[in-house]
């Protein structure tokens, strides 16, 4: 992570940084001025969540809170794509599931309908979740400083992912660090069916995790180490 973006008093999801003074919408507005009450001259770094950031300085004017361009955009690559492909956990915990996993470095999550799942969303309330999910996603984005949004996705049903997937599976080989697509099942576990679709398997210990630790296992082992 650049130290600029460290240091920044925010980091914030913007539609369009190219400009001097950048626009902002009325949430991020709210949240500098209102909930961080940042002062005149604070640092803040900005990304369109698309690689491109660039630093800005908030200018006060009465009310009125705006960022003004102070540094060029800076454009960073991204050749290492991880996408994780999860059946979707009980209650809140999908929260949770989305918030530490972006938070870690993933770059697009799947939700799967498994045949042994139990939870699965109807069409209407799906399109509420994914809505929700993805704000989440971007809280996430700036509070952990990345400038590339995570593409939240689904609910598929599984088979259509696992020919191409590496499965999570108790007794699988380690992770290596180089798997493009990894599958989380359900807490009932993968059928044989569906074990049958994927390449290659690989564990995360002896124990028996939750749809959610197991995600962030993966991620940490996938992205971090």
């Amino acid at each position: 992570m650049a130290d600029d973006r460290r240091r920044a008093s925010s980091h914030v999801l913007l539609g369009d940084i190219g400009g001097q003074m950048i626009a902002l919408d009325d949430d991020v507005e709210h949240h500098l001025r209102r909930v961080l009450r940042l002062r005149d001259g604070d640092d803040v770094s900005v990304t369109d969540g698309a690689g491109s950031w660039r630093m800005s300085r908030v200018r006060l004017s009465g009310s009125t809170l705006s960022l003004e361009a102070v540094g060029e955009i800076v454009v960073e690559e991204r050749s290492d794509r991880f996408t994780l492909a999860t059946a979707i956990p009980k209650g809140d915990r999908v929260d949770w599931l989305v918030q530490k996993t972006v938070e870690i470095g993933v770059d697009r999550i799947v939700f799967v309908d498994a045949e042994r799942s139990a939870v699965r969303w109807k069409p209407d309330r799906a399109v509420k979740q994914l809505t929700r999910l993805r704000r989440i996603a971007d809280e996430s984005t700036r509070q952990s400083r990345r400038v590339w949004r995570t593409e939240i996705d689904g609910p598929v049903p599984a088979a259509e992912l696992l020919g191409d997937a590496v499965i999570a599976e108790p007794g699988g080989a380690p992770v290596r660090g180089d798997e493009p697509l990894v599958a989380i099942g359900p807490e009932g576990g993968w059928t044989e069916s569906e074990l049958a679709l994927s390449p290659r398997r690989v564990g995360l210990g002896s124990n028996i995790l939750r749809v959610e630790t197991a995600a962030v296992a993966v991620a940490t082992l996938r992205v971090l180490l």
